[in-house]
């Protein structure tokens, strides 16, 4: 327990810092969007292929339980509300946990093992600056924007699934969806996926910079932060979401 409590305490601190590294001044914007072009790079496809075949397997089965009821044509509105407040953020968060959150890790750890963190101070440049903080905005700015490409993907499947497969009337299916999906959808996505993304990039670059070892090491690190965080998005992912429906948002 002590030791748990250690740790909380430790990673509140470290977050405090990068917190207060990044409100100041000077900021390394073009480390920042290497990071984020890498990112995408890395991120785009696999979170699109995780993503896209959620929205054709909710048509394909709510489909067949909606028209029990005569309610075919409003499966888009189940669709919508799934796919941009729930399974998008989360499904999108969790492969740049998977993608973005190793290989940052595994890059602060290999620069922790090989001295290359302390070289980095002794020439008066401060390292959580350099290294962590535009990895963190990074993961911040780049898990929305892969959020939105997401959820047209889900969409855009749940609709061939529904309409051209399954019969579903291209007018009724649109009206609905624009009928249920708000802005405070969209936000309530983009929030979480902002959310998530800053704890990925706060987790690698937590379990990076306390990397010591050798290679060995270095794989843990990367290893935990994929565990980690997925399990904090979902858990996370719940209470955000019970506490939005207790709202009424």
């Amino acid at each position: 327990m002590l030791q748990l409590l250690a740790t909380i305490g430790a990673g509140f601190s470290f977050f405090l810092d990068v917190l207060h590294t990044a409100v100041t001044s000077p900021r390394h914007i073009s480390e920042m969007l290497r990071i984020m072009a890498t990112l995408v790079k890395r991120c785009i496809i696999p979170v699109g292929l995780a993503v896209a075949p959620v929205g054709a397997v909710i048509s394909l089965q709510g489909l067949e339980i909606f028209r029990m009821f005569g309610l075919d044509r409003m499966l888009s509105s189940l669709l919508g509300t799934a796919i941009f407040r729930e399974y998008s953020p989360a499904l999108a968060s969790v492969m740049v946990a998977a993608q973005a959150g190793s290989s940052i890790a595994a890059r602060i750890g290999t620069m922790k093992v090989r001295g290359q963190i302390d070289a980095l101070a002794v020439m008066s440049v401060d390292p959580m600056r350099y290294v962590v903080v535009p990895g963190v905005v990074a993961c911040m700015l780049v898990t929305p924007l892969l959020n939105v490409l997401t959820n047209v993907l889900g969409v855009l499947s749940g609709w061939v699934f529904a309409v051209p497969l399954g019969g579903v009337n291209h007018g009724a299916f649109i009206e609905h969806l624009t009928a249920q999906i708000t802005p405070a959808d969209l936000w309530v996505g983009l929030g979480k996926c902002a959310l998530f993304g800053t704890a990925v990039g706060l987790i690698a670059g937590y379990l990076g910079m306390g990397t010591k070892g050798g290679a060995e090491a270095v794989g843990k690190a990367a290893n935990d932060t994929v565990v980690y965080t997925i399990v904090l998005i979902l858990l996370v992912d719940y209470v955000v979401s019970m506490a939005l429906l207790g709202a009424g948002i």
